[in-house]
């Protein structure tokens, strides 16, 4: 009996191009339905177009077959940005994969707004590359130093202060890494809002 209940519980959408998705159907409008994964409901919020339904069967079993795409629909993608997530067509993307795709778009028809986001992005994954390179040869370099003016036990404090600044440059630009690395997502997440607009 509790495996009936739990399968009554939620809202079934027959898609064209894959198997039946079990879901909470959260809005259903005039072009699109928006979802969550019935397994993750604090998840990210999904979206789908009316020309990739087939039917959907409500956890009440009532069933809806009313879903045509508009003639006039829009087929350029849209971003779905919930929290620090990024998702397209139903598909959870890295910042980068978002970022290529609207790097795909012409310039000359983007926003200065747009463009000098993208621009934003650009340099902050350069500086993120350009500390993550910078670390290993710090850390690399550090020991390289130490072992070279390391002659004996009398030399050890000389070899650790050397071996240490080297781990603390190391770690430094890891840690600006990372910092570029988030200044440079939540840029990226902006221009896909703006991205979207210019849609």
């Amino acid at each position: 009996m509790v495996c009936i209940k739990s399968i009554n519980a939620q809202d079934t959408i027959f898609v064209k191009t894959q198997k039946p998705l079990l879901v909470r159907v959260l809005e259903v409008s005039s072009t699109e339905v928006r979802y969550k994964n019935f397994y993750n409901p604090d998840g990210i919020t999904r979206v789908l177009n009316y020309n990739e339904i087939d039917s959907i069967t409500y956890e009440n079993g009532k069933r809806e077959q009313r879903f045509l795409a508009p003639k006039n629909q829009i087929k350029d993608p849209f971003f779905v940005i919930e929290g620090n997530h990024v998702s397209l067509r139903n598909k959870d993307l890295t910042h980068m994969e978002a970022f290529k795709i609207m790097l795909q778009k012409d310039p000359q028809k983007n926003s200065d707004e747009l463009n000098n986001a993208l621009l934003n992005v650009e340099s902050k994954k350069n500086g993120q590359l350009g500390f993550i390179i910078v670390s290993p040869v710090c850390l690399v370099g550090g020991f390289y130093i130490a072992k070279r003016n390391y002659y004996g036990p009398n030399d050890l404090p000389k070899f650790r202060t050397i071996l240490l600044s080297g781990l603390g440059l190391a770690a430094g630009c890891f840690i600006t890494s990372q910092v570029y690395k988030a200044v440079k997502n939540k840029q990226i997440r902006k221009a896909a809002n703006l991205y979207n607009d210019e849609l």
